[in-house]
């Protein structure tokens, strides 16, 4: 690493996770990339001095780079990337832009043709996600949790049907609303929350969402939040579709299904019957009435 010697030849971008708590989570690699390159990019170099200061890494800021800086600010960076400097990329806390800023400076990065490399390491979601109990073959990640009442029940309400497990973070100024809302949408819904990753007095609580809502409504709430949400069942998802739906004749659906998949009335009827939850001769008697 450092300044390119050869004329035209552009620095490298390293995104660089740092810890999420615990100083020594960082890698090896991670200490020795950040000693390395030519200058620093971070979220906020107060958050970032008490690593460097760790272990010993003297490497210069260039500049700050957070969520809502301007393009003034991110040309910069690439001015100097452009210029032959290597720089490396380093959030708060965890992996950057994995809801931090830095997506649209990688992506301009890369249409200049700049390498842009990653240096794997922390990261609360993954973290949470890992020792939750929850599934974990099929997930997304929602980032923050909307701030207002309105946006919540928006976003509870399309995870009745949602089959994949949920991810997403929240603030603990937040978290005890975000669960009122949670818990009066899915009462029932299996959840797991993890506070305080990797610190001293680390904790994950696992339960209903109601029974989380009343834990947090007692306990003292302190650090970042990251919350786990498993996915509806399919016998939860056949119940939703079944009320959702039964008002509707099932002779118009069955010609709706015909007709959006190509089918023939055999094969249509088969597809509706396991979209509403129902065997094919509660179709049947249905439609005989």
């Amino acid at each position: 690493m450092g300044r390119k010697e050869r004329s035209g030849d552009y620095g490298t971008l390293y995104v660089v996770a740092s810890p999420i708590g615990n100083l020594k989570d960082i890698s090896i690699r991670g200490i020795n990339t950040l000693k390395n390159v030519d200058f620093l990019v971070a979220e906020d170099s107060r958050y970032t001095k008490r690593l460097l200061d760790r272990y010993g890494i003297e490497t210069e800021f260039t500049t700050s780079y957070y969520r809502g800086s301007g393009e003034g600010r991110r040309d910069r960076i690439l001015d100097k990337l452009l210029e032959g400097y290597d720089l490396a990329l380093i959030s708060n806390a965890g992996t950057p832009l994995i809801s931090d800023p830095g997506f649209k400076l990688v992506r301009k990065a890369r249409e200049l043709g700049i390498e842009v490399v990653g240096i794997p390491g922390p990261n609360a979601a993954i973290t949470c996600l890992s020792i939750s109990g929850q599934p974990t073959d099929s997930f997304i990640f929602l980032g923050q949790a909307p701030k207002k009442a309105s946006q919540k029940r928006k976003l509870f309400q399309k995870l009745k049907t949602e089959r994949r497990t949920t991810v997403l973070y929240d603030s603990p100024h937040r978290v005890e609303k975000t669960f009122e809302v949670l818990a009066a949408a899915l009462p029932n819904r299996n959840a797991t929350i993890c506070r305080e990753l990797t610190k001293q007095h680390e904790e994950a609580l696992k339960g209903t969402t109601q029974e989380l809502h009343e834990e947090l409504k007692e306990s003292e709430v302190r650090g970042e939040y990251t919350i786990v949400i498993r996915g509806c069942s399919q016998e939860e998802l056949a119940r939703h579709r079944y009320e959702a739906n039964r008002d509707i004749p099932v002779a118009q659906q069955l010609e709706g299904m015909q007709k959006l998949k190509d089918l023939n009335r055999k094969e249509a009827l088969k597809e509706l019957a396991e979209f509403r939850g129902q065997t094919k001769r509660e179709l049947y008697d249905r439609l005989n009435k």
